[in-house]
């Protein structure tokens, strides 16, 4: 089974105009605690599966949130916008060595904005349909 965070992961990093917001800071799930810099968080929020009379096809389709963090609006939508025209509409393959994934389409489908008090940072997140072979 192919998972596609990391592939994902290191899609975003080889992006030079990401790269040059965030260095590295390309978390799963959680920002780190403190973290005061631009910064991308990307979470798996929902799977789908596709299936034939045989069984599962291996063809899967789950929901990706990525939120992109930073300590000014202008800065969340700035990065946000560079995570977008990376991923929105991309066909072909993410990752390298025993990490490569054949993505078929990725496809946005909501977008949200807030500030966080307690981290003290905005965020533009934006949720992506990542369409790809499982197998």
């Amino acid at each position: 089974m192919k998972d596609i965070r990391p592939a994902l992961r290191e899609f975003l990093l080889g992006d030079s105009a990401i790269v040059a917001l965030v260095v590295a800071r390309v978390y799963p799930v959680v920002l780190p605690q403190g973290t005061k810099l631009a910064s991308v968080v990307y979470t798996r929020i929902s799977g789908e599966g596709d299936y034939h009379m045989q069984g599962a096809s291996g063809y899967v389709r789950p929901r990706v949130q990525i939120a992109a963090w930073a300590p000014t609006v202008d800065g969340a939508a700035t990065l946000a916008n560079a995570v977008k025209n990376r991923i929105d509409g991309y066909s072909g393959e993410m990752g390298t060595g025993s990490n490569i994934v054949r993505v078929q389409g990725v496809f946005q489908a909501v977008e949200r904005e807030m500030y966080d008090d307690i981290v003290q940072m905005y965020a533009v997140m934006r949720d992506f349909f990542i369409h790809y072979e499982e197998l």
